[in-house]
């Protein structure tokens, strides 16, 4: 016969052990291949809506590209001048997501975010501009990353 009060004792102690000295939970790092993998699913889920938005009004569409995506990186087009490569950099532990958006003329970077994530929880959600990273972003969840990269393709302020 399990003993569900001991059990339930155990799981608070856990808990317990688990909040910082403010009583607030402390956020978990997470693994950047899972993290990775669910910007992307958000990602198709935003194309998916705004996709809905701009065939309404006629205008080219968001498009899966295959041909240069593998485990840790998703691009997509939208129209036929605007390719955004999302790719995931874990190199010296910096763990981040970066998402470069290359155009007209000659296919050059037109513009560049970084995704900062793994960061200590008291550090709130910014943006900054650096003239060598582009925009650098803390503070964003997957949903909110997919969302800043589609709605920053569509009106054109990706720099």
């Amino acid at each position: 016969m399990v003993d569900y009060a001991k059990l339930a004792e155990k799981a608070k102690a856990l808990q317990d052990a688990a909040k910082g000295p403010n009583g607030r939970l402390e956020a978990q790092e997470q693994d950047p291949t899972a993290f990775f993998g669910k910007v992307k699913s958000h990602l198709v889920a935003e194309m998916y809506k705004a996709n809905l938005e701009l065939g309404k009004r006629g205008l080219s569409t968001l498009d899966r590209s295959f041909s240069p995506s593998f485990s840790g990186r998703f691009c997509f087009t939208f129209g036929v001048s605007l390719l955004c490569g999302v790719e995931l950099d874990t190199r010296l532990g910096q763990r981040c997501i970066k998402a470069t958006v290359s155009g007209p003329p000659n296919a050059r970077e037109i513009g560049r975010r970084v995704y900062l994530f793994n960061r200590a929880s008291q550090q709130p959600q910014s943006f900054m501009e650096d003239e060598t990273a582009g925009v650098i972003v803390r503070g964003l969840g997957p949903e909110e990353i997919a969302v800043d990269i589609i709605s920053s393709v569509l009106s054109g302020e990706f720099s």
